[in-house]
């Protein structure tokens, strides 16, 4: 967790602007309080993903981030932790199984990026998932109606 020097100039304003007022006596736990709050580990696991605001490019912190907000049931915490999983980045192990569960549940809730991994995996037939081209075109077929261009790809290899 950044002290307060080093978190990005916005973060006392968002929760100022919150109604939430951060104490230099409680800063960590207010800080954490105001992030869960905002849903800000998403936002603040993309900037050390990123190195971006001032802090360090760090996969592991991005990675603890993206658990909290995945856990919350945050789509795009679940999605980008997806993501990490399937590719073994910010120290976790190649899991695509695991990366499959999250992009579900993020994709139950309409994200297209989820909707579109997921119909990846469906279309190559891994996550422990079966290789399934109409699963995976009707995955596509959700994500593209949103703009996603990984899924509009996805139909032009899949429809007849």
């Amino acid at each position: 967790m950044p002290a307060a020097n080093e978190l990005p100039a916005g973060i006392k304003d968002l929760a100022y602007r919150g109604g939430f007022e951060l104490s230099h006596d409680r800063w960590e736990s207010d800080l954490r309080e105001l992030i869960r709050r905002l849903g800000l580990d998403v936002i603040l696991g993309q900037m050390y993903e990123h190195g971006r605001g001032g802090l360090p490019k760090d996969d592991r912190e991005a990675v603890r981030l993206y658990k909290l907000a995945a856990d919350q049931g945050n789509a795009i915490g679940q999605t980008t932790l997806g993501v990490f999983y399937e590719s073994g980045r910010g120290g976790l192990p190649k899991d695509d199984r695991e990366a499959a569960r999250l992009y579900k549940l993020a994709a139950d809730q309409g994200n297209a990026a989820a909707q579109a991994y997921l119909g990846i995996l469906y279309e190559q037939g891994r996550g422990g998932l079966p290789q399934d081209d109409r699963k995976a075109l009707r995955l596509y077929k959700l994500a593209a109606d949103q703009g996603n261009v990984y899924a509009q790809a996805g139909i032009k290899r899949l429809a007849p």
